[in-house]
């Protein structure tokens, strides 16, 4: 069902952020007063809930009332990767920004994101962020060692890439999204579908630049995070066969960042690994295996690209995947 506020068909937003909803009561206030106060006023908020059981919707509803800048899409139930894909299909803005419910933005984040992304015709703009505990905020300066306030290439500072997937602390340009089919996977739950979206628009984009100061309020007192399920012991697997088809749909793509993607998936099936039970380590190192041997043989694995410990790790794995999980309960 859709529960959409005013539309001007005429007036084209300057950024759309999408806002996906889930059982979010308790933080949800914050979050919608955090975009009520936003400085920048040419903006749509496109507020997707997945079938709360909450009060959720009817709180969104409130805030709709009378302020046209809140769409709200109400829906069934169907995960994170859905409610994203039907804000991206409901969204005009010539970019597009997210704002997670349990987080909160600072009033002039998309003003400041949207200024420089338009000065400079950007393709990605992103900044650091602030941890918030609840009571205050941390600032994490995860861009420390690439250049600030300055255009360049993904290409060109492929570290750059490797740096955690965080899709909320930004604007896209939707034109970018849309000409390369980059949405989220419609896998079940809330969990990984950044990874993919993330490493796919740096693929696409080629004018993009990094501000240092933070605008975005990451909560990290919530206990109810689905990514710790142990159940989910392949979901992250497969958030990366939909980047290594993304690459695959051009030659130079996986040229570039063929061999930096392995390097990227070492870091996060270690973590993934540390993540999940014991009894679902070797099944996890025998995929983990098979991959990595996949790569050697297409020349994507490369000394050159990772650390000395990781090469010897990556070396481990592929020779005997029993053997290293028998070696290794944590890596």
């Amino acid at each position: 069902m859709w529960l959409f506020g005013d539309r001007k068909t005429g007036d084209v937003p300057a950024v759309s952020v999408l806002t996906p909803i889930y059982n979010v009561e308790k933080y949800l206030p914050k979050c919608l007063e955090s975009l009520k106060a936003q400085t920048l006023k040419n903006i749509e908020f496109i507020c997707i809930n997945d079938g709360s059981t909450d009060h959720s919707l009817e709180i969104l509803q409130q805030y709709a009332e009378g302020d046209p800048r809140f769409k709200i899409i109400d829906k069934k139930n169907s995960g994170y990767g859905s409610s994203m894909n039907q804000g991206l299909d409901a969204a005009r803005g010539e970019y597009i920004g997210i704002l997670e419910s349990d987080d909160f933005a600072s009033p002039d984040m998309f003003k400041k994101l949207y200024r420089y992304a338009s000065r400079h015709d950007l393709d990605i703009v992103k900044s650091n962020y602030f941890e918030f505990d609840g009571e205050k905020d941390t600032f994490l300066e995860v861009f420390s060692p690439f250049p600030y306030r300055k255009v360049f290439d993904p290409r060109d500072v492929l570290d750059m890439v490797k740096v955690l997937p965080i899709i909320w602390a930004a604007l896209y340009r939707r034109e970018m999204l849309v000409s390369n089919n980059i949405r989220f996977s419609e896998t079940p739950g809330a969990s990984f579908q950044d990874t993919s979206f993330v490493f796919r628009s740096w693929v696409a984009s080629h004018r993009v630049a990094l501000l240092r100061n933070a605008y975005l309020h990451y909560r990290v007192n919530r206990n109810e995070s689905s990514v710790k399920s142990s159940s989910k012991v392949f979901e992250v697997c497969g958030e990366y066969e939909v980047s290594e088809a993304f690459l695959r749909e051009d030659p130079q793509r996986v040229r570039d960042f063929g061999k930096l993607l392995n390097v990227m998936k070492l870091d996060t099936y270690r973590w993934n690994y540390n993540r999940i039970a014991e009894e679902s380590h070797l099944p996890f190192a025998e995929r983990w295996a098979s991959e990595f041997r996949s790569a050697t043989q297409e020349g994507l694995m490369d000394p050159d690209y990772f650390s000395p410990s990781d090469w010897e790790l990556a070396q481990e794995l592929m020779a005997d995947p029993a053997s290293f999980v028998k070696a290794h309960s944590i890596l």
